[in-house]
């Protein structure tokens, strides 16, 4: 009897909920008429509204990561059936539609609307990156770099750049475009805003298998020449967290929430990687094995994109 009146107030102030969330958000999204009617192709939400939107989308965030996954998402269509079509509330209800989305290919649907409806919304380049990432996720590299070139090209402007340039410079590194991949990395970190710190930490690692600036002007250059052996009085020293011993991860994925994570973390268990979610927030991190050098979580990392036909990488992680 208990268990049955609990159920039955949960569904009851979801229902209440919804209800209340349909309210707000006409009342945040209505606009006069003749306001509507010259109203730029590009529009931003103003302040007010931008703040009402996102408490109620990270409240359905909040259900999707509890558990309550059929709640959240219809909180999230409630907010997209009170939008006006075109307009900058109805691109950031579909960007969190997608975002909290049961499969993949729901997602890329919401994505390729808000890419394709929405190319003034500052979404827009979020959409691509997802996208981008999606493809690479599912191996398909040259889509994926489709998806980014067109982000760089299209939004330039928007936040999204840093990290796409992280995965464009990346893919095109893998496909042996080393100078290529090099100069967008590096162009690209200049976009990390302050704080990103994993972000930063991400080029930083791939920059150190760059050549320095100088020395990628000069390979051309070099080319016909045979290579200057350095001075045996100076040999290479090893990057200094090589010398502390570092462990090792190779990270498969990074959510917006934990419930997709411990999601794949699930499905990667039950193939046999020990797999964990590294984090307390977004992104939540999808890893597995802590490897005591470099050389064996690469070898780890390269079956693991055989067998799942998959993207990772590698990442530093404290010893444990």
């Amino acid at each position: 009897m208990t268990l049955l009146t609990t159920r039955g107030a949960r569904v009851m102030r979801a229902v209440r909920g919804r209800a209340t969330v349909v309210a707000l958000v006409l009342s945040v999204s209505a606009t006069p008429a003749a306001a509507q009617a010259s109203a730029p192709t590009s529009v931003t939400i103003p302040a007010a509204r931008a703040d009402s939107l996102n408490v109620i989308f990270r409240r359905a965030q909040r259900l999707v990561n509890d558990g309550a996954g059929a709640e959240g998402r219809a909180l999230v269509d409630s907010v997209l059936e009170a939008t006006e079509p075109r307009s900058a509330e109805e691109a950031e209800a579909l960007y969190w539609r997608a975002t909290l989305a049961e499969s993949w290919d729901r997602a890329q649907r919401d994505y390729l609307r808000i890419m394709l409806e929405h190319e003034h919304s500052p979404r827009a380049g979020d959409a691509m990156l997802r996208l981008a990432q999606g493809e690479a996720a599912r191996g398909d590299r040259e889509a994926a770099v489709r998806y980014l070139e067109r982000l760089a090209r299209e939004a330039p402007q928007s936040e999204a750049r840093a990290e796409g340039g992280l995965w464009h410079g990346r893919l095109l590194v893998e496909r042996g475009m080393q100078r290529e991949g090099c100069r967008i990395l590096r162009d690209a970190r200049m976009l990390v805003r302050p704080g990103a710190l994993e972000l930063a930490n991400q080029f930083e690692y791939l920059l150190n298998a760059c050549p320095t600036e100088s020395a990628a002007a000069d390979s051309v250059a070099a080319a016909e020449s045979p290579p200057t052996p350095p001075p045996a009085a100076e040999p290479a020293v090893e990057p200094a967290a090589t010398r502390r011993d570092p462990a090792w991860s190779v990270q498969a994925a990074a959510f917006r929430t934990e419930a997709e994570a411990k999601a794949l973390v699930d499905r990667l268990r039950e193939r046999g990687y020990d797999a964990r979610v590294d984090g307390t927030g977004a992104p939540w991190r999808v890893r597995f094995g802590r490897f005591t050098t470099r050389t064996a979580a690469a070898a780890a990392m390269q079956d693991y994109r055989t067998r799942e036909r998959a993207d990772a990488f590698l990442v530093q992680v404290p010893p444990g």
